[in-house]
């Protein structure tokens, strides 16, 4: 499994309004940009409904922050002249030829019809599973940051219900257990956990976790939390430690919780001395 990761910066030749939730534009531009290319097998994996996607990016970050509207948010989200956006996209790299997306992020791009952008390569990454390792050990302290709404869904009684039941918390099994599915469908290296155990392997001792509302569209409201949460590591065997590490490093990459791939759930993972 190998991972291929690009940073970008996004700089608009006009005033734009998009849509409240800019996670949207960005899987705009990536469509325009397989499109353009002719990436028809790109654009099959955009298109896909797979359960675990291939691939995930960010919404758009003005300034370190992630740019979405609340519901009681009465003004519209714009992109300004003025100012640089960036986001981040990783997708998974089958074929050497894939890398002819690289080519679109070196020219302009028009959205919203003819609304031009123009699109710079920050920076890239290739990651290969093997090293995916936070290195953890006994009494280490991880903060993670929460940093767009997370949704962390329990585990459905029955398959067919639409119901979905979303936690407020960061309960360890449920972060492991969709991150564990999505590791195990693409690596050629498996990972056995029952994710039951990692709640007893990480134990809180801080957090700072609100409730947050955005809008996806029109209609549509989306509510999970952000902030962060810290953990100390509890587990001293050596095999449990090494599934955590790899885990909790993939989450960096492919987001934590449901809707990962359209920007939920991005999570940033720090080693600490102290709570």
């Amino acid at each position: 499994m190998l991972w291929l990761r690009i940073n970008a910066v996004l700089k608009p030749h006009s005033n734009i309004i998009i849509q409240p939730y800019s996670g949207r534009v960005v899987r705009q531009i990536l469509f325009k940009l397989a499109s353009i290319l002719g990436l028809n097998d790109f654009l099959n994996i955009l298109s896909s409904n797979a359960p675990f996607k291939p691939y995930s990016f960010t919404p758009l970050f003005l300034d370190g922050r992630p740019l979405y509207k609340s519901p009681d948010d009465s003004n519209p989200l714009i992109l300004y002249a003025d100012k640089r956006y960036r986001f981040t996209f990783s997708y998974i790299l089958n074929n050497v030829d894939d890398i002819a997306f690289l080519k679109g992020f070196q020219d302009s791009v028009e959205i919203y019809g003819s609304r031009k952008i123009d699109l710079v390569l920050d920076r890239i990454n290739v990651i290969d599973e093997s090293m995916m390792d936070l290195g953890l050990k006994y009494g280490d302290y991880v903060k993670m940051i929460f940093v767009t709404p997370t949704l962390l869904q329990l585990p459905k009684i029955r398959k067919m219900s639409k119901i979905n039941r979303y936690m407020l918390f960061p309960i360890p099994s449920l972060i492991f257990y969709s991150l564990k599915h999505h590791w195990n469908t693409y690596a050629e290296e498996k990972i056995r956990l029952e994710t039951w155990r990692t709640n007893y392997s990480l134990r809180v001792v801080n957090y700072s976790l609100r409730p947050r509302t955005v809008l996806y569209d029109k209609n549509t409201e989306i509510r999970g939390f952000i902030g962060y949460t810290i953990f100390q590591i509890l587990s001293r065997g050596k095999n449990i430690l090494e599934k955590i590490s790899k885990l909790l490093y993939y989450a960096t990459i492919v987001n934590i919780g449901k809707s990962r791939s359209i920007g939920f759930g991005v999570t940033k993972i720090k080693l600490i001395n102290k709570v």
